[in-house]
């Protein structure tokens, strides 16, 4: 990807990344699709080549490819993995040379059956191309193509989490303000935690002081509620100020070892945040170098 014309940006590593997934995981069903004399090579470009096609496996494979992804109804699995796979190659500059605009004017309404992580990756994977000019599209996916979890229950799932916090936990959690501050810090995140669980509906400094602070330290018990009520806010304002934009720049890895339900709905959260808007984008100001080198995509959630 390196000598791509895309930029490198989080989210040109998350959409291939998530494109990658799809055709890693329906590989078994375009192998049995396209035939046996295919199926080393199309092993190779998966799983060797991160699904980037060379000048020999364009004339070798694509137009096999090109075939299956144009057959929704010889069989939407392999269908929908190798539109995922000339996706991944058209966004990686590879051999492909295809702009799939025709995929997407004949088959959008195909793409929407496919399951909801899938569809999501496909649909993000359009956008992305869209947006970086590898692909004209005269519409683009709307706004529930791109997801792959219902907000409504992520934020039922994230106000859980945040009050599950225990009494003794909220109180050690207003002890990262100021003494004179912890007592007005402490009875409004109670009020926080009863209501909406959006910080900035409760003056934003209180509590949003302690939680923010709290939500910094993976050590500290108040964590994982604190990051809940951060995710919160940045769900329903688009992260407009950036914050889970910045923790997962640093903390990534640490929301990867957390305990399996509290993980699983934080990076859905997160996820949810990188599918809602091509803007925002955590590593910003790291060069492409140091993306693709060190940057944390979210783990895509498996059909």
């Amino acid at each position: 990807m390196r000598h791509a014309s895309v930029p490198i940006s989080f989210q040109t590593i998350q959409v291939v990344s998530d494109l990658r997934s799809v055709a890693a995981t329906g590989f078994g069903a375009l192998a049995d699709k396209i035939g046996a004399a295919h199926k080393p090579a199309l092993r190779r470009i998966i799983f060797e080549q991160r699904c980037e096609l060379s000048s020999r496996d364009a004339k070798e494979i694509h137009a096999d490819l090109l075939l299956a992804a144009a057959l929704p109804d010889k069989g939407l699995d392999p269908f929908m993995t190798a539109t995922a796979l000339l996706l991944a190659d058209r966004l990686q500059n590879g051999a492909g040379h295809d702009d799939l605009f025709w995929n997407w004017d004949a088959f959008q309404d195909h793409y929407r059956k496919g399951p909801s992580p899938v569809r999501a990756a496909l649909m993000n994977g359009f956008r992305w191309a869209h947006t970086t000019r590898r692909v004209n599209l005269d519409q683009l996916p709307e706004a529930r193509d791109l997801l792959t979890y219902d907000g409504d229950d992520l934020i039922r799932i994230l106000k859980v989490i945040a009050r599950s916090m225990p009494s003794e936990t909220r109180d050690l959690v207003c002890t990262a303000g100021p003494a004179e501050t912890r007592d007005v810090h402490r009875t409004a995140l109670e009020n926080c935690l009863k209501g909406s669980c959006i910080l900035s509906e409760y003056g934003g400094w209180f509590p949003g002081e302690v939680v923010e602070l709290v939500s910094l330290d993976p050590e500290h018990a108040g964590h994982a509620g604190c990051t809940a009520l951060v995710l919160l806010e940045a769900l329903v304002t688009n992260d407009a100020k950036g914050r889970m934009a910045f923790r997962w720049e640093e903390q990534a890895d640490r929301y990867l070892r957390m305990k399996s339900d509290v993980r699983t709905a934080i990076l859905a959260g997160v996820r949810h945040l990188y599918e809602m808007s091509p803007e925002w984008r955590p590593y910003a100001s790291w060069t492409p170098d140091q993306i693709l080198q060190k940057a944390v995509v979210v783990p895509f959630a498996k059909p």
